[in-house]
């Protein structure tokens, strides 16, 4: 059966700089079969890039995750025409959401309901970062949260943010990818038709059913970049992939395999390792 779940765009950073750049691994399904919707959309509304937030030369750059509602005001970086509040109105409001998110308010649904940011629709959710990446006052707040916080309201140029720490999660996994002539990025070889990549991954999927080994299958069959290596995409975390595959990779036990997932770049099948 075929895993459909709601298309869209990953939660973006608005404004606060560019994400980590993902692993050579992980940039297959980042460029060719998960995010290209997401870096384009950063690309258009990112900020110049960042300075580094504050560390010392022997501390690594931890990975973070988290979601924010973004309160615009007139003048602040970014902010559309339709922003007319004043920064005085702006921190009253977000003030009021944060007390909300404190007190046990659903900080998605008010990150949807309030968040001037692109990430609003996905309950301001902004995936996984590493530090330096982000504006330094952002950042700063992050680190000085434990996972769960709600914070009170954070003002970068953009406006005042109101912050919620989470887990990093991650996974490992392999894919086994078949593009068909409507898929974005694909080769100009692929010309096999939708109804027939369909047909090539159930085909795929009794293999499977039968005991045959997923990397190997991944090398016979995948038009990923990761084919030759048994489909192996190395390990990522959240915000990285097209929400679809996200989904899916992130809803695997370790040793699973999932349903044939679709995206705009073909037919995934997906085995979460780690």
């Amino acid at each position: 059966m075929i895993r459909m779940t709601r298309v869209a765009l990953v939660a973006l950073l608005i404004g606060l700089g560019l994400l980590a750049a993902c692993s050579d691994n992980a940039n297959e399904v980042d460029t060719q079969a998960a995010a290209l919707d997401h870096a384009q959309e950063q690309t258009a509304d990112q900020a110049e890039p960042p300075a580094p937030s504050a560390q010392t030369p022997d501390q690594a750059p931890q990975e973070l995750a988290g979601a924010h509602i973004l309160f615009m005001y007139q003048g602040s970086q970014r902010a559309p025409a339709t922003i007319t509040r004043t920064k005085e109105e702006a921190l009253a409001l977000a003030q009021d959401v944060a007390q909300k998110a404190k007190d046990g308010g659903d900080f998605a649904a008010l990150a949807r309901e309030h968040s001037d940011g692109p990430s609003g629709p996905q309950g301001g959710d902004l995936g996984t970062w590493v530090q330096g990446r982000m504006v330094p006052e952002f950042d700063a707040a992050i680190l000085a949260m434990d996972i769960g916080d709600v914070s009170d309201p954070v003002e970068t140029s953009f406006g005042y943010h109101v912050l919620l720490r989470k887990k990093v999660e991650k996974v490992s996994a392999r894919h086994i990818l078949v593009m068909h002539d409507e898929s974005m990025r694909k080769p100009p070889e692929i010309a096999r038709t939708k109804e027939e990549a369909l047909a090539r991954i159930d085909e795929i999927v009794q293999k499977l059913d039968a005991g045959q080994d997923f990397e190997n299958l991944a090398r016979d069959y995948s038009d990923g970049p990761s084919g030759p290596k048994g489909g192996d995409l190395g390990s990522f975390g959240r915000g990285k992939m097209h929400p679809d595959f996200e989904a899916a990779a992130f809803g695997l036990e370790v040793g699973g395999v999932s349903d044939v997932v679709e995206t705009p770049f073909g037919y995934h099948l997906i085995q979460r390792y780690q």
